[in-house]
């Protein structure tokens, strides 16, 4: 669906949580509109559909039964075939859960179609043994073999249904996947247990800036651009930042975006911050198709939810938030919808040159929502405090670091003690981590100021 591991919690075992903690479920139930995807497998082709859920922050599920709706024959399924796969920049990715040729425990008819012998039943498969996963993003992949001569299809939601993930994706034998723009999702729900994690929460004040528009009448190109508009955090408070919604106009999808939060310069934006690269959508929802001028098809409005893996502190005055998004591909049209609304004072902005030089959209304001929580800030008190953070965590590829003052050096030891990496350059706040073995590091952060910090991180 379209929704990092402390250290204590990436080393315990499966096993430590599977018999405990509150019962939980993560899905979307049947609209009943008698209408699905292929999913056949057995037979002269491979047909596999997918759809995300998300772990919520401070929480591990313990997944131990899968149900889903399929629409089929009378004849019941010979067996299914089930895989969990981490998200990957917005689409399917790696596989880190197979379970084939399972035999459902249950298959029970849910209603009566309108389809010529097909009819929509509720199967049910349990897990050979349960197994955890952390918060962040996933996707449940179906194949199931009939009983009969006809085809199995999982499934789908009405496209006006609102959800809690990204829209589906579909699979044809070895082909890569296809789909992130369909408008609607699986009918499923992966059950099991949920217990919270020392992972610290946000808290505060909630606190939501942005502009309103629902017209869906215009919009800016985002294809090949980069998007800016302001907001502004109160005096004498500090926002921690968790989430950022867009509302599109789109034939097509946003496949994933790099994220920028700029300085406010001379009324444009400025300076770096901070960057949230290849992110993908948490959450979209569609709301219905619209005309614009100068289009000659109707397009789809569509808001476009982000989540951080991490969240960041901004302190009080203001910012441009910015968008580069990456469309996929066959989109035809996507745009990042405008209001005549007056904002936050100054006008949305455009780049086409990378962030370069910026123009402005006179008279006009993106339509967007960033939310967090509010805590007072006092100057006097934060000045000179060390505000560095490291994300994710557990890291595969690439460490972030967020900072307020820059950084000037970074040391990485192993567990001995011994330094295995030094970097005098630090671009973009980025470090590759790709050639470290597994394994738990120290890292060390050098500020310009010359005040330091070490983390304790998992590469896995």
């Amino acid at each position: 669906m379209r929704k990092n591991l402390l250290i204590a919690l990436a080393l315990s075992s499966v096993l430590g949580f599977a018999q405990s903690g509150e019962n939980c479920s993560y899905g979307i139930g049947s609209d009943k509109i008698s209408n699905g995807e292929n999913i056949t497998t057995g037979g002269t082709y491979e047909y596999s559909a997918a759809s995300d859920f998300d772990v919520a922050p401070g929480k591990i599920l313990t997944a131990k039964q899968l149900t889903f709706n399929v629409l089929k024959g009378s004849a019941n399924l010979n067996f299914v075939n089930v895989y969990i796969l981490k998200e990957n920049q917005g689409v399917p990715g790696e596989v880190i859960q197979t379970f084939t040729n399972l035999v459902p425990t249950s298959q029970v008819l849910d209603y009566q179609s309108t389809l010529e012998n097909m009819d929509a039943y509720k199967i049910t498969v349990d897990f050979p043994s349960p197994f955890d996963l952390p918060k962040g993003k996933y996707f449940v992949q179906l194949q199931a073999a009939p009983g009969d001569n006809t085809p199995v299809s999982w499934e789908i939601t009405d496209q006006n249904t609102r959800k809690l993930g990204r829209f589906d994706f579909t699979k044809f034998d070895t082909d890569p996947w296809f789909g992130g723009f369909s408008y609607y999702d699986h009918v499923f729900e992966v059950i099991g247990n949920c217990n919270d994690t020392s992972e610290q929460q946000p808290t505060g004040t909630p606190f939501t800036a942005g502009n309103f528009g629902d017209s869906h009448e215009a919009g800016v190109r985002m294809i090949w651009t980069s998007l800016a508009d302001d907001f502004v955090v109160p005096d004498g408070q500090k926002l921690t930042f968790t989430k950022f919604k867009i509302s599109t106009l789109q034939l097509g999808n946003i496949k994933n975006a790099t994220i920028n939060i700029r300085k406010s310069e001379n009324d444009l934006p400025g300076e770096i911050l901070h960057t949230f690269e290849n992110v993908g959508p948490t959450t979209e929802n569609f709301y219905g198709y619209h005309p614009v001028q100068g289009f000659p098809l109707d397009v789809v409005a569509a808001d476009v939810e982000f989540d951080w893996s991490q969240p960041v502190d901004l302190l009080p005055g203001r910012y441009f938030i910015e968008i580069i998004a990456a469309p996929f591909p066959f989109t035809d049209y996507q745009s990042w919808e405008v209001t005549p609304n007056s904002g936050s004072d100054l006008d949305s902005v455009v780049s086409f040159d990378g962030g370069e030089t910026w123009e402005s959209n006179a008279g006009y304001n993106y339509v967007f929502e960033i939310s967090g929580f509010l805590n007072p800030y006092l100057a006097v008190n934060e000045v000179g405090k060390n505000q560095v953070s490291v994300f994710p965590n557990p890291v595969s590829n690439e460490l972030n670091i967020s900072s307020i003052q820059n950084v000037d050096k970074v040391f990485i030891y192993n567990a001995a003690g011994q330094t295995i990496k030094t970097i005098t350059e630090v671009k973009n706040n980025k470090i590759d981590v790709s050639n470290l073995s597994k394994g738990i590091y120290f890292v060390n952060t050098v500020l310009k100021n010359g005040e330091s910090k070490t983390f304790k991180v998992i590469k896995h």
